[in-house]
């Protein structure tokens, strides 16, 4: 069987060849259709299940450096619905680092599940499936003021050359932090942010290509939204997606200015320092090994639905490219199994599963 590794970058392969050719999977059938509406028409006790993979890569010179691989499981269940809305509720199911958990952000994350997995998020949408709030967030940030603590102590104990990198304090402040507020929590499910970011949204039918301006830096676009074909156990007919790409440039100095600062926030007060005095010197070697080069910055992302807005598929690719290296984030999280309840009518009720 293939594996899950090689399953993903087959999938950002696809997306490229999609989004510079012609989308053979992708129709326009339904002529009288011009716009895709992304609405969530879900029922109480409707039930999904999906499996989430991120990996993180550094490549230098073609020698790639896998850095993050993570596949996690997770079940949404609606609990009710209204008029105004949905409440919903995450489980966690299954947790799985695919590499040894040498590195810091590796070893904490996977302590951190553990010592969480029986928490579920409490989560409301509006009509549209748009997430509103995250209703038990002050659990969820009391339960994280005892986790972290734990789950950091016990790493710094397994791995005591990590000090030498930042201190465990520090870490450990900037972790919680993290999950002080409910925004904060909000962004560490991120699963629920790919899952409905575009919900509440329409798209017009068809490609497009344009220019415009991110952060003051140039960006090209192009988007691509239409129905998919029936390809695959489990398509319905009337399922859409929704892809686009953007390239970024961004002058090479200023790129390192943004990356030296950021080390700096992560560093040790001494080598914070360190880094900040020889800020110059720095900028000026990179700049040679890139041969001022600008740093481009790629953003593929894809947003597959059933036709009852329910996620089907959705994954982002973000490539930093320096030249001679290349920072590679991959993010995909696709549905594993489903059960949903159907509208009840003159003729039938009950529910169905697929």
């Amino acid at each position: 069987m293939m594996s899950f590794n090689t399953r993903i970058w087959i999938f950002f392969a696809m997306l490229f060849a999609v989004l510079t050719v012609n989308a053979q999977s992708m129709t326009l059938e339904q002529e009288a259709d011009t716009t895709i509406n992304v609405v969530g028409y879900f029922c109480k006790n409707d039930t999904m299940t999906f499996r989430n993979h991120q990996l993180k890569q550094k490549i230098i010179n073609n020698d790639t450096t896998l850095t993050y691989d993570i596949a996690e499981e997770f079940m949404i269940v609606v609990t009710d619905s209204t008029s105004k809305g949905y409440r919903m509720e995450y489980i966690p199911l299954n947790y799985k680092c695919g590499m040894e958990s040498d590195s810091l952000i590796n070893g904490v994350a996977a302590e951190l599940w553990e010592m969480t997995k029986d928490v579920h998020c409490i989560f409301t949408t509006d009509e549209l499936g748009q997430v509103q709030h995250i209703e038990n967030w002050r659990e969820i940030r009391d339960l994280m003021k005892k986790a972290v603590p734990l789950a950091v102590d016990r790493f710094y104990k397994m791995k005591p050359g990590a000090d030498s990198i930042i201190s465990r304090p520090q870490y450990e402040n900037m972790l919680l932090m993290e999950f002080s507020t409910e925004n904060k929590i909000r962004e560490a499910y991120d699963e629920l942010d790919l899952l409905f970011c575009v919900h509440g949204k329409a798209f017009d039918i068809g490609q497009k290509e344009f220019d415009d301006v991110e952060n003051g830096y140039p960006q090209h676009i192009i988007a691509k939204v239409g129905y998919t074909e029936q390809e695959e156990d489990g398509d319905i007919e009337g399922d859409y997606a929704v892809m686009t790409k953007s390239v970024t440039t961004i002058p090479a100095e200023d790129a390192l200015e943004l990356g030296i600062n950021s080390a700096s926030l992560l560093l040790k007060e001494n080598m914070a320092d360190s880094l900040h005095n020889k800020r110059s010197e720095l900028i000026d070697s990179m700049k040679t090994v890139m041969k001022d080069q600008d740093v481009s910055v790629t953003q593929n992302e894809y947003y597959g639905f059933f036709y009852n807005g329910w996620p089907k598929l959705c994954y982002t690719e973000k490539i930093v490219n320096f030249g001679l290296a290349k920072n590679i984030e991959l993010n995909l999280i696709e549905w594993t199994s489903r059960h949903w309840n159907i509208y009840e009518t003159s003729n039938e009720e009950g529910s169905q599963e697929l």
